[in-house]
């Protein structure tokens, strides 16, 4: 089933506001609209496999990364790390200390790929990609599809209907 773009671009702004401004909690003490539209999203969230859930709560909620790493994958970076992560499973590790784990390797990849990057090639020739830079791009896709697909299941379950999410600047 093709999920129209528009209904696309709710679910990703409701998701969005759903865990940036709201920390993905239904929130106490706010006005009634704003709690009716949390509960709706968080129903939503709550009818999508986790692992959706978990990608786009990954997607938008923000941490803090080494710069490198941020920057070779952007808004994606903890998505991505996550799923180096799932590269080299451990059992009885806590999640934050796979992540420290997968964040080092990630690191030292990224910084010999800038390495080759900075390399000069003959002038009007490309330069190819290295194993670890088809790596980190086929990692970064991989981030992205994740992604895609969490915000089309979201969109399959909210269906046609406006969005949710306050309008960009209002508060």
């Amino acid at each position: 089933m093709t999920i129209p773009l528009f209904i696309r671009k709710h679910a990703g702004r409701e998701a969005s506001w759903f865990f940036r401004e709201l920390g993905g909690k239904v929130p106490e003490g706010v006005d009634a609209t704003t709690r009716a539209a949390a509960v709706q999203v968080d129903a939503w969230l709550r009818a999508i496999p986790s692992f959706h859930r978990g990608a786009l709560d990954l997607r938008y909620v923000r941490r803090p990364w080494p710069k490198c790493i941020a920057r070779e994958f952007g808004e994606l970076v903890s998505v991505a790390v996550r799923l180096e992560c799932a590269l080299h499973p451990s059992v009885g590790i806590s999640t934050e200390a796979l992540e420290r784990a997968s964040a080092e390797r990630l690191q030292t990849v990224i910084l010999s790929c800038d390495r080759a990057r900075s390399r000069r090639t003959p002038a009007g020739r490309e330069r190819p990609m290295t194993p670890s830079e088809k790596g980190l791009a086929r990692l970064a896709r991989r981030a992205e599809r994740h992604v895609e697909l969490a915000v089309r299941a979201l969109g399959r379950v909210r269906g046609v209907g406006p969005c949710l999410a306050p309008a960009p600047g209002a508060r």
